[in-house]
């Protein structure tokens, strides 16, 4: 900075003071790229100390040094590359001097270095401002030599020029200058009138005691955006200052530092891990859209609200009772291993989302009068939201098993004997529709009814079916229960339906077995009616066809009869002839239903298709 600010025989003006307060807060604060050179340059510091301490013998000790200040003005300082006890020719004992290291990278600089040693030798002794000074020590690095010596107040610097070769750095010449103190005044004396009128408010001790710059503190010269810049940066100044200065007024030295940071940017740092997991847990439960600005915004306060509640959830059932416990700080391990196995977000958002519905719900359900509302209306609310959550929780509707489970579970018991829903047959059409691979619904649907179906049987270790199936085939089924129930009514005329006996009994599957019964007894009764009627339409056939029977057909045809009715032939051929008219009338009445028939007939006769297993599982074997 030294270079920057320059020195003056006359105190500058305020145009040049605000110039001069521009670059050096460009220098301060700034940002700056290091180049190549001064990266390499900087490397190669370092290595060069090793070799002056191993192989340069009037060096007896080099030590690091950090930022200095001169006690004569606080607003001078020097930051040298080393400070070193040199062997010098007039004096007993080695002095104390600044070393500072340049490492030349261009050809040209090497050139001059070069140069300059093959000239003057690799080891000079000179004084600053000769002849021999000006050939080895470029005019560049002058001036910073000699404020090294004004803020240390050493009479002796030593300047070490290096060059880089095959990537390593080698000394080319080291030279020892000695500054005398008329050269060292001089020099104060003009930096002061530079120095005192651009920086000496800043160290006002007024403003180091109060900590803060204040509009009054500044000279009419600092522009706005120069205020604004040093009252911001001057409070961490002050604030090193405080740390490092003793009682006495003594500065004291620091440990290492590269970088300030305000405590808000070192809490950040120590818990940014924590804050990443954060980001990452709330991006679980996050609710992610491509729409305006204003939606994502409200979004994101919704996510940030759930989140925080969780994190407040924890807080009051985890943490707090536990360092109550506790009874100190514990570590931020501590607390993240005891909130492993807490609820997750996932399951506190949907434990909260269930909640919220139920609220709703029960705010629908109970209004504002209780007492207005009868008694029935709030037990069938309850219900129906009762009803709502089994969905939910075991899917709906039954797949297997539909009696068995609705006569062993208590809730769909109470499903199918209550009153607050709709329990009146649908077509099956109407409720589950079937949709046909030309896109056309179907016109009939007829699946077994669940309460009197009786599933066949095999003969065991064989294919050999034993008894086929019974079943009712229904059109209908309960929209409630979701399950296929017939309307017909098997035994005397005072018999139930199996729709109105589901409905009805408590016992279901008492009730579906003597359902069951009823239907096996009727089917085999009708069984032996048809096989019956069967015979009998076979020989009022032979007889309608064969009017002119030889004694030796006829004689047969008794035969027959008679096998199939023991009883005297001549009794039984007229007890046929009178069967087969019977039987004959019997089918002019069924043909003549046939064509008459009612529209549910001709659907199951043009459209009757073979239908799978009803889903909800009436065909299971019981």
């Amino acid at each position: 900075m030294a270079g920057k600010i320059g020195t003056y025989e006359a105190e500058p003006s305020g145009a040049a003071l605000s110039s001069i307060m521009e670059e050096c807060i460009v220098s301060w604060f700034g940002r700056h790229k290091s180049t190549a050179m001064m990266a390499s340059g900087t490397r190669n510091e370092n290595p060069t100390l090793d070799r002056l301490r191993s192989s340069v013998k009037c060096m007896k000790g080099i030590f690091e040094v950090g930022l200095l200040r001169w006690n004569r003005n606080h607003a001078i300082g020097v930051s040298p590359d080393a400070i070193c006890r040199l062997v010098v020719e007039d004096a007993p004992d080695p002095v104390l001097c600044c070393l500072e290291i340049k490492t030349r990278v261009s050809e040209s600089t090497i050139a001059k270095a070069e140069l300059a040693r093959k000239k003057h030798g690799s080891f000079v002794n000179c004084y600053y401002g000769d002849a021999v000074f000006n050939d080895c020590v470029p005019a560049a690095n002058r001036s910073q030599v000699l404020h090294q010596a004004l803020v240390t107040g050493f009479q002796h610097g030593v300047f070490v020029v290096c060059k880089l070769e095959e990537g390593q750095g080698s000394i080319v010449q080291i030279v020892a200058i000695r500054i005398s103190t008329e050269k060292r005044d001089e020099y104060a004396k003009n930096l002061c009138k530079v120095v005192n009128p651009l920086l000496g408010f800043l160290h006002n001790e007024d403003v180091i005691a109060r900590g803060i710059l204040m509009d009054s503190d500044f000279p009419d010269w600092v522009t706005d955006p120069q205020r604004t810049i040093l009252k911001t940066r001057a409070k961490l100044y002050y604030g090193h200052l405080k740390l490092i200065t003793t009682e006495e007024g003594d500065l004291r030295p620091t440990k290492p530092v590269s970088i300030y940071k305000h405590s808000t940017q070192y809490r950040y740092n120590k818990h940014k891990p924590g804050l990443d997991k954060n980001t990452e847990i709330s991006d679980r439960v996050a609710f992610h859209t491509t729409g305006p600005f204003e939606a994502k915004y409200v979004f994101r306060m919704l996510d940030a609200v759930m989140v925080n509640a969780w994190r407040a959830y924890q807080a009051v059932t985890v943490i707090s009772p536990w360092l109550r416990a506790l009874g100190s700080h514990p570590s931020l391990a501590q607390v993240r291993t005891k909130l492993n196995n807490f609820v997750g977000v996932e399951d506190f958002v949907a434990d909260v989302a269930l909640e919220c519905l139920r609220c709703l719900a029960a705010q629908k359900a109970i209004p504002l009068f209780p007492a207005d509302v009868p008694q029935e209306e709030r037990e069938e609310r309850q219900f129906k939201s009762e009803f709502s959550e089994y969905k939910r929780k075991h899917g709906w509707p039954i797949r297997k098993f539909a009696l068995k489970k609705f006569a062993s579970d208590p809730f769909l018991n109470k499903l199918r004997l209550c009153t607050f829903v709709d329990h009146r047959p649908q077509r099956i059409r109407d409720v589950q529709p079937v949709i046909r691979e030309n896109g056309t619904s179907q016109k009939v649907v007829r699946r077994k009814c669940v309460l009197c179906f009786v599933p066949g049987k095999m003969i065991p270790g064989s294919s050999t079916i034993k008894s086929k199936e019974i079943a009712n085939n229904s059109t209908y089924m309960c929209p409630t229960c979701m399950v296929v129930l017939c309307k017909k009514t098997v035994g005397n005329s005072g018999a139930k339906s199996c729709h109105t006996l589901w409905h009805e009994r408590h016992n279901l599957e008492a009730e579906g077995s003597k359902c069951r019964k009823r239907l096996r007894v009727a089917r085999e009764m009708n069984d032996d009616e048809a096989q019956k009627r069967k015979l009998h339409a076979t020989n009022a056939s032979i007889k309608r066809h064969s009017p002119a029977k030889t004694s030796q057909q006829t004689q047969r045809s008794q035969t027959q009869v008679a096998i199939n009715d023991p009883q005297d032939p001549q009794d039984s051929f007229d007890a046929v002839e009178n069967v087969v008219e019977h039987v004959l009338e019997n089918l002019m009445e069924m043909e003549h239903g046939e064509e008459h028939g009612d529209e549910e007939k001709e659907e199951d006769k043009h459209d009757f298709l073979d239908m799978e297993e009803y889903s909800n599982g009436s065909d299971e074997k019981e």
